[in-house]
């Protein structure tokens, strides 16, 4: 194993040519920013030295005196940001977070100009960042290993799929990472430690809380308890989704058992034709259904909470009407396109509908209001409550999508006001003509 993590840091460590262009860079931005009056302050990856070769991120804050109101502070970055990024002759736009920012595009390079307060008790998470900073930058220079070994896991989380927690990928952060490797002192202390890990796994690398078992009550939903050094009510594994997590711990071992480079670096994967995932469609015996979305540009850090809100919305109406969902996934081209993807293995349903009343030993009133509703169907006991068949409103699914996609109950609210919602099915959903899209369905019919 060693032999290969050498050659694999090889790979990901940025080269000196790639840091001294990068110093140049973030002189030039702070130069310009120190004249706007404003104290810039580098943060994230490049800062710590933990970042990988190839990262095109920048992340630099702008720090405002704890006096200065929220809205002024927004308005001042937005101003400073769009001045930065007229001066340097680069595009620009703008993004939000917990304030909104200014994030531009320069020398191949993805700039961000974040606004914080400098302040000794951080007020938002944005103010926490630069702490962060010091904290792991403190960390390296008590043992200057721990970068080799951040950059490691980092590598390797991305390579099976789980680093990054914004919306698309609910999985492990930057600073998570780096939060593990301080906490288990390598890379491979940490895989082996996971591979011991349950649901709610609590980490507390500074040892904050004395008794840490509350803290599943602290965090009820999370998957992961990871406490922040720089404040104990804070999850930094909040992100980290159940299904990231488990990714995670498999790839944990299955890596222990048999090291290989295709952990940090998959193989591409073959662009099947539609012809062959039509076939792997008809196979299945199921019913493919595809909820398509055309809508303007909304940030993916919101389109995703809205496309898997809505997803669990529709679903747990189709439920109520008896018809079983087996699986269900989403997609986005990220710009003006999404489709939530339903896979059916109930879509048709008989006339008569069993409904259940309420038990005969239980109250006499709902028992009488039970039989009046549904005299006309003439109620008759069962295993000692009340029963009618009914007639179904419903039988096809095709028959009850329009009529949630007309209520639009639980939608995403930018989904609600889509440009156009239509419904595809089987063989016309691969009439999407997008090799993400194709990717998507080849992983979504796997391995059939």
């Amino acid at each position: 194993m060693k032999k290969l993590l050498r050659e694999i840091l090889k790979e990901i460590t940025p080269t000196e040519e790639e840091h001294e262009l990068e110093k140049r860079i973030i002189e030039r931005i702070k130069k310009k920013l120190e004249k706007m009056g404003v104290r810039p302050v580098l943060v994230g990856s490049l800062a710590k030295d933990t970042d990988l070769r190839g990262d095109k991120d920048i992340d630099i804050f702008i720090m405002f005196h704890k006096d200065v109101s929220r809205e002024e502070l927004e308005e001042r970055a937005l101003e400073i940001g769009r001045k930065l990024f007229k001066e340097l002759n680069a595009r620009y736009e703008i993004d939000y977070a917990e304030h909104p920012y200014v994030r531009g595009f320069y020398r191949g390079y993805n700039v961000e100009i974040v606004p914080c307060y400098e302040t000794k008790e951080p007020r938002s998470a944005v103010d926490r960042t630069p702490y962060h900073t010091r904290y792991v930058r403190k960390k390296i220079r008590e043992n200057k290993n721990l970068s080799d070994e951040i950059r490691l896991l980092k590598q390797f989380m991305k390579g099976i799929g789980v680093y990054g927690a914004e919306a698309k990928v609910q999985g492990f952060s930057g600073y998570l990472t780096e939060l593990l490797v301080i906490n288990y002192g390598s890379f491979e202390n940490t895989l082996k430690a996971a591979t011991k890990w349950k649901f709610n796994q609590i980490l507390d690398p500074e040892n904050l809380w004395e008794d840490k078992e509350p803290l599943k009550y602290f965090f009820p939903d999370a998957s992961l308890i990871v406490i922040d050094p720089i404040d104990e009510n804070r999850n930094a594994a909040a992100a980290v989704s159940r299904q990231r997590l488990a990714e995670f711990i498999v790839a944990s071992i299955e890596f222990l058992k048999s090291p290989g480079r295709e952990f940090f670096f998959p193989p591409e994967e073959r662009l099947p034709s539609k012809r062959e995932l039509s076939r792997r469609m008809r196979s299945r015996g199921t019913k493919l259904m595809g909820i398509l979305f055309k809508h303007s540009r909304i940030n993916p850090n919101s389109l995703y909470p809205q496309l898997r809100k809505t997803a669990i919305a529709l679903k747990k109406s189709i439920d109520e009407f008896d018809f079983r969902i087996l699986k269900f996934d989403l997609w986005t081209d990220e710009n003006n396109l999404s489709v939530i993807l339903l896979d059916f293995e109930v879509w048709r349903l008989p006339r008569i509908r069993h409904h259940l009343g309420p038990p005969i030993d239980k109250n006499l009133k709902d028992q009488e209001n039970f039989i009046e509703k549904y005299r006309a169907y003439r109620p008759y006991i069962k295993n000692g409550r009340w029963v009618v068949d009914t007639e179904r409103e419903f039988k096809k699914i095709e028959q009850l999508l329009p009529r949630l996609i007309e209520e639009k109950k639980g939608f995403g609210k930018n989904l609600r006001s889509a440009k156009k919602i239509e419904i595809i099915e089987d063989r016309d959903i691969l009439k999407i003509d997008n090799k993400g899209f194709l990717r998507f369905m080849d992983r979504f019919l796997s391995p059939l």
